[in-house]
């Protein structure tokens, strides 16, 4: 019997101890469900050096994004990684952390997606499919990172600014991994006044609402 108890608080002990996983027939079942819109934006926290560095930069967990859209009643995510692409949101929700994800909409009270205003957004995004992913964080469109993506399609197809951007020097570049990293990139010429924008800086936008958390 003590052994039994023993086994029985061992494996409650495991349970707590590991983080839920989602299976890929959760996700799917738990997508079903929602009413997402074209036009929401979908956030994640995601496994690399880099995913932590942006982590210690900004003091979030957010560390990566994407736009969501609609094509033969299919949910897709088009996001910059290397290079930009569109992906299945089974695919971009399974890179995350356990699975786990946010999604924000526009509020009612700004101006609404129109079927245009999609339409003008997927095209721009078109363009870009393929361009790959700006390491140095740079504000061209030669190249381009995940929230620099995001807030451009807004912006220029949109007319929509969903937050204001900020300059490298605005973030914390104190913590070693991230001096680490920005040495590699930069060397000696360090872009301080460069202007970027986080994932966590869509994130809070306070022109976006929750509209799903799994």
């Amino acid at each position: 019997m003590k052994k039994l108890c023993l086994f029985a608080m061992l494996i409650i002990a495991f349970v707590f101890a590991v983080p839920f996983l989602y299976t890929n027939a959760q996700v799917t079942k738990h997508i079903a469900k929602q009413q997402y819109q074209q036009g929401d934006i979908i956030f994640q926290s995601s496994h690399s050096r880099q995913c932590e560095a942006v982590k210690m930069a900004t003091h979030s967990d957010i560390s990566h994004c994407g736009m969501l859209f609609k094509e033969n009643d299919q949910w897709y995510v088009i996001e910059a990684v290397e290079p930009v692409q569109i992906v299945s949101l089974n695919s971009f929700i399974a890179r995350g952390i356990d699975a786990h994800y946010k999604v924000k909409r526009l509020k009612k009270a700004y101006n609404q997606l129109t079927d245009a205003t999609i339409d003008a957004m997927m095209t721009l995004g078109q363009k870009w499919i393929g361009k790959h992913y700006d390491i140095y964080f740079g504000w061209g469109n030669d190249q381009l990172y995940c929230s620099e993506l995001v807030w451009k399609l807004y912006h220029d197809a949109a007319r929509i600014d969903l937050c204001n951007l900020r300059k490298l020097k605005d973030f914390d570049l104190s913590q070693p991994l991230v001096k680490e990293m920005m040495n590699e990139r930069y060397g000696n010429n360090i872009p301080f006044d460069e202007n970027m924008v986080a994932p966590s800086d869509l994130f809070n936008s306070p022109k976006l609402e929750l509209v799903d958390e799994h």
